[in-house]
């Protein structure tokens, strides 16, 4: 589990902090530039998938990685999430349909890069 220490512990401050992170992160992606500082954002967290920095940026001791196969099988529900919320604010069903694939694409994109970092020819 990836919020609990390596023995199965469940960490709540953990958990509480990503959440957080995890915030920050649907904010940026939906009203940031994606700039050179977007993607050196975008790289950091991609990073605290992996071996490279998981559990720095939160002293813990905790899963060694995030594996690759769980970063893209999250886009699903990240994608499929969020249409309710989207529907709750938007009425016209074409503007519904643009906002919910532009989400699916940002979500992709942000993937793929976070991917990039799991690849030996990065």
């Amino acid at each position: 589990m990836s919020f609990s220490d390596r023995q199965g512990t469940p960490n709540a401050d953990y958990l509480a902090d990503v959440r957080q992170r995890f915030a920050l992160w649907i904010a940026d992606l939906c009203t940031r530039e994606y700039d050179q500082e977007w993607l050196d954002c975008q790289n950091e967290i991609a990073l605290r998938h992996t071996a490279a920095k998981k559990n720095e940026t939160d002293g813990v001791d905790s899963t060694t990685e995030i594996h690759l196969r769980y970063i893209v099988a999250f886009i699903v529900p990240l994608t499929i999430t969020i249409r309710p919320f989207l529907a709750g604010e938007i009425n016209d069903q074409d503007e519904l349909d643009a906002v919910y694939h532009a989400w699916l694409k940002a979500v992709t994109l942000t993937a793929t890069l976070w991917a990039q970092r799991y690849s030996a020819s990065w």
